[in-house]
């Protein structure tokens, strides 16, 4: 009869919700969690609403934690400490890799400033051997800004293939770490069931 939260409990025998959490460390109120909520046994509740009217308000204790709880709690601990020390590595391996993608954006940025600055002195290279040049010299020019575009190019596309290696070892490097976080994970519950089975 897990039926009550425990502001319908509080509600119920006119407590706070604060002194419902007593009723529980004291062993007075059995609970059963699901998923993240906490549903407390109706009877219990009743129980102790009965023995509040009929006597005065009593003071609760909690009790002291057993060994059990004790270990089950320094295990919970580990356990989110595992946990928030594998997102930090991934952390850091997502930021060093955004910082590499974000230095050859530049570079590349950089490349194409030079492609067209290059361009535009192809075309101004071009109107002055129009107007000044003999044909051979102008061919000879046309011929190097050609070869200097050629090796321009070149170095983009090498960039551009840089770029994408380190994409996909950038995702390489997010499964690894969802693998290895959940690998931890099963591990820990698997340890955990274990230990319980041992008991």
């Amino acid at each position: 009869m897990y039926t009550l939260t425990r502001s319908e409990a509080a509600e119920l025998i006119q407590v706070s919700t604060r002194s419902i959490d007593r009723y529980i460390k004291a062993w007075k109120i059995r609970t059963k969690k699901e998923w993240k909520i906490i549903y407390l046994h109706k009877i219990d509740v009743e129980n102790i609403w009965d023995n509040w009217a009929s006597q005065e308000q009593e003071v609760i204790i909690p009790q002291e934690k057993t060994w059990y709880t004790q270990r089950k709690h320094a295990q919970e601990e580990k356990e989110e400490y595992t946990q928030e020390k594998s997102l930090s590595q991934e952390r850091n391996t997502h930021l060093a890799l955004e910082k590499i993608y974000l230095d050859l954006k530049h570079e590349l940025k950089e490349k194409d400033r030079t492609i067209q600055d290059l361009s535009l002195r192809l075309w101004q290279a071009q109107e002055i051997a129009k107007n000044s040049v003999s044909i051979i010299e102008f061919k000879k020019s046309q011929y190097l800004l050609e070869e200097s575009k050629t090796t321009v190019i070149q170095e983009v596309e090498k960039l551009s293939e840089e770029k994408e290696s380190l994409q996909k070892k950038l995702k390489y490097e997010k499964t690894t770490n969802i693998v290895l976080i959940s690998f931890c994970i099963v591990l820990i519950l698997s340890l955990g069931i274990l230990w319980f089975l041992s008991i």
